[in-house]
């Protein structure tokens, strides 16, 4: 009677887990693909996406939406690389829950 029970709080739990994972993973690959915009400020939107799913495609979920905005605030500019990261959590035999995670780097350029 109790196995049901256990077997479902287990499975939340690898489930919650796993999306936090993801969500740290894409904190790296954000701070990576920052870094690279340090060295690059030329880098386009598009070439940030694909820098951060390729970093993420051996280590978590790839589905993620990058967004680039750079600031200039008295002469100075600052790049803020969002990630956004979206999934569904589920309990068998119970309902699901959806959860967005969102993650900004902010970076100077030169």
């Amino acid at each position: 009677m109790v196995l049901p029970v256990f077997v479902a709080m287990v499975f939340c739990v690898v489930q919650f887990g796993w999306a936090q994972h993801c969500n740290s993973s894409l904190r790296f690959a954000l701070e990576k693909a920052s870094r690279a915009l340090l060295l690059d400020p030329t880098l386009t939107q598009p070439a940030l996406q694909t820098m951060v799913q390729n970093t993420l495609q051996g280590m978590a979920d790839p589905n993620v939406t990058v967004n680039l905005q750079i600031n200039t605030t008295g002469g100075s500019k600052v790049a803020n690389l969002t990630g956004v990261y979206s999934t569904t959590l589920g309990v068998p035999s119970l309902a699901s829950f959806p959860i967005s995670y969102s993650t900004t780097v902010s970076t100077p350029l030169p």
